[in-house]
């Protein structure tokens, strides 16, 4: 009753607390919101950096792929070559047994 007196009336009151419920309820959606975009704005970050390590992992194998294949041909251009020096040693040391045997008679 002496809130009658006064010419305060409950019903505005309720109505203002309810108003400044969803008030503050608009806000923290807001804040949510602003927040997940944060997030999706950092994931999408994530996912760029990502990719680009996975498009440099990527060129990493491709080229070590060819050096791999570069490595095998001259690796079996090194083996030739060894066989070919083997073989021209072989003879030349036949000839030296050879000569000496000769120049020994």
């Amino acid at each position: 009753m002496a809130l009658a007196r006064e010419g305060i009336n409950l019903e505005d009151i309720k109505r203002d607390a309810k108003i400044e419920a969803v008030l503050k309820h608009v806000i923290s959606q807001d804040v949510e919101i602003a927040n997940l975009k944060d997030e999706q704005f950092e994931m999408r970050n994530e996912i760029k950096r990502r990719d680009e390590t996975i498009s440099k992992i990527e060129d990493d194998i491709r080229l070590l792929k060819k050096e791999k294949r570069w490595n095998m041909l001259w690796q079996n251009s090194l083996d030739e070559d060894i066989n070919h020096t083997q073989i021209a040693l072989l003879v030349v040391g036949v000839i030296n047994v050879l000569f000496t045997f000769f120049m020994s008679r």
